[in-house]
C-alpha cells in the first residue's frame, strides 16, 4: 500500500516506515550539506584582532605568530603588537633563535612573521622597544611599525577588537 491511504483506513506499517526513512534520508542530508558550509565558511570570519605578544621564548612566539596566520587566514583582521624581547623577531639582524627552525614544518619564528606580513596582515613594536636598544625604525624588517600607544590604548579599549596576549 502506498502513503495514500483511503477515508477510514490507516496506512500500514511499511508506508509509515517509508514515511520515517525518507524523513531522515532528507533530514541527514540537510545535515551534511550544512557541514560541508561550515568547513567551507569560517565560523568566526570578519573579526578585528590584536594579538599582543611579550613571549621571550621562540617556541611561545611560533605558536603565537602559527594561530595569527591562520585566524587571518579565515578571514580576520588580525594586527600583533610586539614587545620585549619579542621585537626581536621583526629585526633586520635578527638573532639566532628567532631563526632557528622551530615548527615541525621546520619554520623559524621570523620565517612565520614575514609569512604573516606578505598575507596582509600588521606588525608593529611597541613604541619603547627601539629607543630600549638604540635602535631606528630602519633596523626593522619591511612592513613592520612602530606602534603609537594613544592608537594601541584605543584598540585595547574597543570592544569590537578581540585582544588576546601572550
Amino acid at each position: 500500500m502506498g502513503l495514500q491511504a483511503r477515508q477510514g483506513q490507516v496506512p500500514d506499517g511499511s508506508a509509515v516506515i517509508q514515511v520515517r526513512i525518507m524523513t531522515m534520508t532528507i533530514t541527514l542530508k540537510s545535515f551534511l550539506a550544512g557541514l560541508v558550509l561550515l568547513g567551507s565558511t569560517p565560523a568566526f570570519a570578519g573579526q578585528s584582532i590584536l594579538s599582543l605578544l611579550s613571549a621571550e621564548t621562540a617556541e611561545s612566539q611560533a605558536f603565537s605568530f602559527v594561530l595569527a596566520n591562520q585566524m587571518q587566514g579565515s578571514g580576520n583582521a588580525v594586527e600583533v603588537l610586539l614587545c620585549g624581547q619579542a621585537g626581536d623577531i621583526v629585526l633586520k639582524a635578527a638573532p639566532a633563535a628567532q631563526m632557528a627552525p622551530v615548527t615541525p614544518q621546520g619554520a623559524s619564528v621570523k620565517a612565520l612573521a614575514e609569512r604573516f606580513l606578505k598575507q596582509g596582515g600588521k606588525i608593529s613594536v611597541c613604541a619603547i622597544y627601539l629607543p630600549n636598544r638604540k635602535l631606528t625604525p630602519d633596523a626593522l624588517i619591511e612592513g613592520v611599525a612602530v606602534a603609537n600607544p594613544k592608537e594601541m590604548a584605543d584598540k585595547v579599549a574597543n570592544p569590537a577588537i578581540r585582544v588576546i596576549g601572550q
